[in-house]
């Protein structure tokens, strides 16, 4: 197939044949993000297997049961065959799962939100119990973390590390001054849209213990029942067995659910390359593929890692010939061998169709009457839906459109309102240890709200002056000495 996007875009654009042209870019586009797919589909699969093959056994069940899914739909399109009606029933079934995968990702995020707001409590004790190695005093200290903060002309860079110092310095701001700086922060979004102020609100609560998901009552509930264990001690009377212990447990956990978060993302990225290459296939046109040997190989490797995945036979092996292929080291080796003729393919393909994707918004301006015309208009929608997911934001919500409207100062005020009220009802009757990691968590992730030098120098000194438990201080040194030197 040969189909030059750029000459089909070029026409388009001076109006020229458009009847012509629009199909062909279609074609075009859907053909490149089919190869584009499958080539992605094979490489990180294959790693995948690679990556994740011997953990599966001690994963969460429902890893397991999503990853079944995943597997047995590749292998009904690579092994059988399937006709378009069938291809659309799998890419139907990879929506709902990727859904699926989406929310399992938030109740793991808002868990790990919740540890590390437990970790930051234990690292401020830790020295109650470990020997104060040697630090700078604290004017010694003042002056290297103000030196460091500034020591970029970038502003951004400054603004990144006054963060970084708000969440690691002792935390001695009154709840009154944090709940000022929550308005001010949400007050910002006023003119913006809708959406941004919702992505806002949504990333505050997860940093704040406020987020509420049903589905944490579904998957991975063994964190919650060692969050109920920690919620129910008291910083100030935690001995050092109960510190060891929960120290390694927290640390424990936040690892567990490290690794089932990477895990879902690998997951992530297959279903989404396996959507566009079963939703594609809807719309093949009978052409030979140009680089028929390369997505030959591509296949070859998907067909043979699904093999070892549902230890099922598979066409593939046979092509090996007399090659005795014992075990699946064996088998994924002469698997590799495939790669050397898919490589370069999926780097050429991605220019093309970043060219495609970016005239997907231009087209539908020009030429949107065109479009319903000729009959195209659920096949711009499929165009729109596979750029979402090649991008870099691979849970993108890909049917829902954002919502643009303004946000008002009545909205702002609102939101901010709420969220004050939840953080006042949440630090009922807890600890201060509690409520200094949760603000520390959460300012670190707002706007700047300094407005100069002087006031940032001068928060940095009140929040050590005004520390007197030596044990936090030194722990915070610690901290901060690791990331600037």
């Amino acid at each position: 197939m040969d189909i030059s996007i750029k000459k089909c875009i070029k026409e388009i654009n001076k109006n020229h044949n458009v009847d012509e042209f629009l199909p062909k870019y279609v074609k075009g586009s859907m053909h490149y993000n089919k190869s584009y797919a499958c080539y992605r589909l094979a490489l990180e699969y294959f790693m995948f297997y690679e990556t994740v093959s011997e953990e599966l056994a001690s994963a969460a069940s429902s890893a397991n049961d999503t990853l079944a899914v995943l597997n047995g739909i590749i292998r009904e399109f690579f092994e059988k065959n399937p006709g378009d009606s069938e291809c659309k029933d799998m890419a139907g079934r990879l929506l709902v799962l990727r859904e699926e995968v989406k929310d399992q990702v938030q109740v793991l995020t808002a868990y790990l939100d919740c540890f590390i707001i437990y970790e930051y409590i234990f690292n401020r004790i830790q020295y109650r119990f470990d020997e104060m190695g040697e630090m700078p005093d604290d004017n010694e200290f003042i002056q290297k973390v103000i030196s460091y903060v500034f020591a970029s002309e970038d502003n951004t860079v400054v603004n990144e590390n006054i963060r970084f110092m708000i969440e690691q310095l002792p935390m001695r701001m009154l709840s009154s001054k944090y709940f000022d700086i929550i308005h001010e922060s949400v007050s910002l979004y006023k003119g913006s849209r809708a959406s941004s102020l919702e992505g806002f609100e949504y990333m505050f609560r997860t940093n704040a213990m406020l987020y509420k998901d049903d589905n944490m009552s579904v998957y991975f509930t063994e964190f919650k029942q060692v969050l109920n264990e920690l919620d129910g001690l008291k910083p100030d009377d935690i001995g050092e067995d109960v510190y060891r212990e929960y120290s390694v447990k927290i640390s424990s956990n936040i690892s567990r659910i490290a690794g089932f978060t990477d895990m879902y993302m690998l997951m992530e990225g297959l279903v989404n390359a396996l959507y566009i290459v079963t939703i594609t296939e809807c719309y093949k046109d009978g052409e030979e593929n140009s680089n028929s040997a390369a997505m030959e190989a591509a296949y070859n490797v998907i067909k043979g890692v699904n093999s070892l995945f549902m230890k099922e036979e598979s066409s593939v092996w046979k092509l090996a010939g007399d090659e005795p292929l014992g075990t699946n080291k064996e088998k994924l080796d002469w698997l590799s061998g495939f790669f050397d003729k898919v490589e370069g393919h999926q780097e050429n393909i991605s220019g093309i169709l970043e060219t495609a994707e970016a005239f997907l918004d231009e087209a539908e301006n020009a030429h949107g009457e065109d479009i319903v015309r000729l009959g195209l208009a659920e096949e711009f929608a499929i165009l729109k839906r596979m750029s979402l997911l090649n991008s870099s934001s691979m849970f993108a919500d890909i049917d829902e459109n954002e919502n643009d409207t303004e946000v008002t100062a009545a909205m702002a005020d609102e939101t901010a309102g709420r969220l004050v009220k939840e953080l006042k009802e949440l630090f009922k009757g807890r600890s201060k240890q509690f409520k200094r990691a949760v603000m520390a968590n959460t300012l670190g992730k707002l706007p700047v709200f300094f407005n100069n030098v002087q006031e940032v120098t001068d928060y940095i000194e009140a929040s050590f002056t005004q520390c007197k438990d030596e044990a936090e201080k030194f722990a915070a040194k610690e901290i901060i000495m690791e990331e600037i030197g």
